[in-house]
């Protein structure tokens, strides 16, 4: 009897023992003694967002989603494709590249991936690159909006690298490296709104030029969108539409534009302040064409100011609105809403600080494009 009582008691005990061993257990480190889960960091020349992709809605991208890394074109477009607006982080590890063959699996597989909203794609490392793909944010009938790329080379796109369309919103496209497409760069068109593009080198040669904010001249519905911002960004001889403006609200403060032939060029009674940039040997700093559009020099004086460094450039064109300019008899009457354009320091309503358009040279060759900031996931 009393050997059965001792067993009991043993038992009792060895099963408190495994007890707190599975406790000990459940809070220790699985290998190794490093953690289990890992850890998304930035380094380098991580600059914050400003410009107009902090208004609106604000641009989060997929804060607070998973994480996924990709390798390949289709994990790439099971990420990101249009028809999942789940927040997700998505960390681009290589080159991402397209071949026709991926049509005979399904013909979904395209080389343009519309990209969906609450999405942040991150270059990992020192960057990545997407090859031979445009980047479409937005179709007709379905806008995404909050979205963030950032740290990727863009190349050998079969039309633009990005097109922001159809109504999209809140995007930041920040130390990216564009080179070639058979269109633009990046398009910001058909009533897209608060964007920034911030930090990014362009360097397509050959190409029809960087970028356009507005895609014709027959859209003045167009007017009370295309809220645009490009700061510290690097035009390096570039063949036009740098950019190329309609309509919309258009903040250009901070850039290195070197061997350019035409620089900012605003038509449609576009509202764009084109001030603290650095211009060397660019032969038209900025241009009005027609019908025209409206550009400032200096927030402070329009008048009379100018915030912009030239060096062995051309005659900067500026044009200060005017109510009987603010229609062509055509294609737009923006005269009942005067006050919209003619109150010059109601464009752009977010807080910036600009930097001395001296350093720009030396800055911006430091801190922009791919592999300016650095991506980790440990």
């Amino acid at each position: 009897m009393n050997l059965m009582i001792r067993l009991k008691r043993y038992f009792l005990l060895g099963l408190v023992f495994l007890f707190i061993l599975l406790i000990a257990g459940c809070g220790a480190p699985s290998t190794g003694g490093q953690p289990t889960t890992k850890k998304l960091t930035i380094e380098g020349y991580d600059e914050p967002m400003i410009g107009f992709a902090t208004m609106g809605q604000g641009t989060t991208g997929g804060q607070g989603g998973e994480v996924v890394v990709v390798h390949d074109y289709f994990e790439f477009f099971d990420a990101v494709h249009h028809a999942d607006d789940t927040p997700r982080i998505v960390l681009v590890d290589g080159t991402i590249t397209y071949t026709s063959s991926y049509l005979l699996i399904d013909s979904k597989y395209t080389n343009a991936i519309n990209i969906a909203s609450n999405k942040t794609i991150l270059g990992l490392g020192d960057g990545a690159t997407i090859d031979g793909i445009s980047i479409r944010i937005g179709r007709q009938g379905d806008p995404e909006k909050n979205i963030i790329i950032r740290n990727i080379t863009f190349n050998n796109a079969p039309d633009d690298n990005i097109s922001i369309w159809w109504g999209s919103s809140n995007i930041w496209i920040d130390h990216c490296t564009f080179k070639s497409a058979v269109d633009s760069n990046v398009d910001v068109t058909r009533q897209a709104n608060y964007v920034t593009l911030s930090w990014n080198r362009f360097e397509n040669v050959g190409a029809k030029g960087v970028s356009i904010v507005g895609g014709s001249d027959t859209l003045p519905d167009d007017a009370d969108y295309l809220r645009v911002t490009y700061h510290h960004n690097f035009f390096n001889g570039t063949a036009g539409r740098n950019p190329r403006m309609r309509y919309g609200i258009v903040h250009i403060f901070n850039n290195y534009y070197t061997d350019v032939q035409l620089g900012p060029n605003a038509s449609c009674a576009v509202r764009a302040l084109v001030e603290y940039n650095y211009f060397e040997r660019v032969q038209t700093p900025t241009n009005i064409s027609t019908p025209p559009g409206f550009i400032v020099l200096f927030k402070d004086d329009p008048e009379n100011g100018d915030t912009n460094v030239y060096i062995e450039s051309g005659t900067p064109q500026k044009n200060l609105p005017t109510l009987d300019q603010l229609t062509d008899g055509t294609n737009y009457d923006f005269r009942n809403r005067k006050d919209e354009w003619l109150n010059i320091s109601n464009w752009i309503l977010y807080n910036y600080s600009p930097e001395d358009p001296n350093n720009l040279p030396s800055v911006i060759l430091e801190k922009a494009g791919a592999g300016k900031i650095i991506v980790k996931y440990e």
